[in-house]
């Protein structure tokens, strides 16, 4: 095969071919495997069909990814973190003590003066990077049973992940059973996360870290269940996202503490009660999340609440040295250092998030790709305020805890990362955690207004109380839709549509 990568005391790399072949024998079993699980779980939900699908999606984007930057880009980060955990997997058989101490959090120059010619030496910025260190530690778990091959790491790499976000998209079908084909597009099948949340990359954990922790809020908060196993994936999707990319939980720990506080508001009926409540609430929700993104700021680096400001201006002056980026940035504008100025950067920063780069910003294959899944982002998005009018979609995100946690965690990661990463390349990256909540948020919303009209056609008064946990409690729903899209006659209220 042809060298892909000349990679320091790694010798040449290339993709030999038995791992073309093993690739091929790895999806056949994962085939075998997901199918007869979804043939086990047929009967538990709507959402199984997708199960095999989706899982075959990130193993094949991860395969790709795998051939594009390794053949096109000579490797790129995610080969540079592959070879890294690799040399950690070397040493892990030559002096497993030493591998522990790493494992423990150890990269010390003296830690890493271990390695020699025979395990391979680390890249020395990704070893002496506390946040890129974390996914080398990850990752050469993985390589144990990849037989040394990037392949196969990124495509295990992918099957591991997958399980967070699936996990999270039958959280988000639990409430919504009806739009279980609508949301498995918003998780498990936009391009973006596909793509980039698939292989070894610090995005790939920290996107599933981000739908494993949503999923286990849910399961101990709400539904109070499997609370000590859901327990511990909160603490350990917590630590992944602490260890790789803090900001992100701080913007997730926020609209956690929304969804847990706001939940409790509106189930209150008495409105002098909640009208005397709400300042009360809301109050406690800003001093909680205020006192916790403090104690969290020598974990969080650069988006520390002390730090911040220094960052994105720092960010802002090299945006302005035009070599750094090239043509391929973007400028939400000066601000003045404070955080009321850098507030006022709310709309450029989150419209950079979810929409750019628009198609004529691209410039190459996977700007392209990006350009045209941001064009159809923005196109249901306008679709969906036409359809349910933007004081709709306020009432549910202010009334529908799960449509709250969601937009306020897409809303706000979309002005973290649109603020402060100025570059697209990076951008259609750093985003993908909050592409599938905003898109499912958006599904939600369109499918309640559609549940709206049809009860207004009846003459029927519409609640949005009464779908404070979902439709998954109304039996008929979806009949019922169905009859009332093809029907022009007012009739009596069905039965069916009653929990």
């Amino acid at each position: 095969m042809f060298p892909l990568i000349q990679v320091l005391y790694h010798g040449e790399q290339t993709i030999d071919y038995w791992e073309y072949l093993g690739a091929l024998l790895y999806m056949a079993v994962m085939y075998v495997a997901f199918a007869r699980q979804r043939m086990l779980k047929a009967g538990s939900g709507p959402e199984y069909r997708f199960f095999v699908p989706a899982m075959l999606v990130k193993m094949i984007a991860s395969f790709f990814f795998t051939l594009i930057y390794h053949y096109k880009y000579g490797g790129g980060d995610s080969a540079a973190y592959f070879f890294s955990s690799l040399s950690m997997r070397n040493m892990a058989v030559v002096d497993p003590l030493e591998y522990l101490r790493q494992m423990a959090g150890d990269n010390s120059y003296e830690a890493w003066a271990k390695y020699t010619l025979v395990t391979a030496k680390p890249y020395q910025f990704m070893f002496f990077d506390d946040r890129t260190f974390a996914v080398l530690r990850i990752t050469s778990l993985v390589t144990f049973f990849t037989f040394k091959s990037v392949l196969l790491t990124n495509m295990l790499m992918a099957t591991v992940s997958f399980f967070g976000i699936w996990a999270c998209y039958r959280t988000f079908v639990s409430y919504f059973p009806q739009i279980s084909g609508p949301l498995a597009t918003g998780f498990l099948f936009m391009p973006s996360s596909v793509f980039w949340g698939s292989p070894v990359l610090k995005d790939t954990i920290t996107f599933s870290a981000v739908c494993w922790w949503v999923h286990a809020v849910d399961e101990v908060f709400f539904k109070r269940r499997r609370i000590m196993g859901r327990s511990v994936i909160l603490v350990l999707s917590a630590m992944a996202m602490m260890m790789v990319k803090p900001y992100i939980f701080m913007v997730l720990l926020s609209a956690t503490l929304l969804w847990l506080f706001y939940f409790r508001l509106v189930r209150v009926r008495n409105l002098l009660f909640k009208f005397v409540l709400f300042p009360i609430t809301i109050a406690i929700f800003v001093g909680v999340t205020l006192f916790v993104l403090k104690q969290l700021g020598d974990s969080a680096g650069q988006f520390a609440l002390d730090g911040a400001l220094k960052s994105i201006e720092a960010t802002q002056q090299d945006l302005i040295k035009t070599e750094s980026y090239g043509s391929n940035s973007f400028d939400v504008g000066k601000f003045d250092g404070t955080w009321l100025g850098l507030f006022t950067k709310f709309p450029i920063a989150v419209n950079a998030a979810l929409f750019r780069p628009y198609l004529w910003e691209c410039n190459n294959f996977t700007m392209v790709m990006s350009g045209l899944e941001n064009l159809w982002v923005l196109a249901f998005t306008i679709f969906a305020v036409m359809r349910a009018g933007p004081r709709f979609i306020m009432q549910c995100m202010a009334g529908i805890p799960l449509v709250t946690m969601s937009m306020t965690f897409a809303l706000l990661f979309g002005f973290a990362v649109g603020v402060s990463t100025p570059n697209f390349g990076a951008l259609v990256r750093f985003k993908i955690p909050l592409v599938p909540f905003f898109i499912s948020s958006m599904y939600i919303v369109v499918f309640l207004a559609r549940i709206k009209r049809a009860m207004h056609k009846d003459g029927l008064r519409f609640d949005l109380g009464e779908f404070l946990m979902g439709t998954a409690h109304i039996k008929g729903l979806e009949g019922y839709l169905d009859r009332k899209r093809g029907s022009t006659v007012r009739t009596k209220a069905p039965a069916p549509l009653t929990a």
